[in-house]
């Protein structure tokens, strides 16, 4: 049996809920630009047009996050200093998500969010 898809009212942050909006469509763009931006929660979101370069749009998004310190970015520790999350399954067209998770050959964009956890002597 196949899986049903179900489209989502409007993409969301998945760390707090909060809708946002199109991102920018994409045009040539050079190598390691990402739209990226800055949800309301603190969490840094990038998009991937191609839904296959989740990795670069991950490193930007934490260097993003760390104000374009590389240094600090790379010493950075996944759960240990910020996390992650994947929004996959987007359809620029319709500005919808497909519920379930994108074949490598669909050809649907992707989101990558990181947010960096606040230290506990910072508090």
């Amino acid at each position: 049996m196949f899986p049903t898809y179900r489209e989502s009212e409007r993409p969301r942050c998945p760390f707090c809920e909060e809708p946002f909006g199109r991102p920018p469509e994409a045009g040539p763009r050079s190598e390691g630009d990402f739209y990226k931006w800055l949800c309301p929660c603190g969490a840094i979101g990038a998009y991937d047009a191609t839904g296959h370069n989740l990795g670069e749009a991950l490193m930007e998004a934490i260097v993003f996050a760390c104000d374009d310190d590389w240094d600090k970015a790379l010493s950075m520790e996944s759960e240990k200093d910020y996390e992650i999350r994947y929004l996959d399954s987007y359809r620029a067209a319709e500005h919808r998500v497909l519920g379930g998770r994108a074949t490598p050959k669909s050809g649907l964009a992707a989101f990558v969010f990181v947010k960096l956890k606040v230290a506990k002597d910072a508090e």
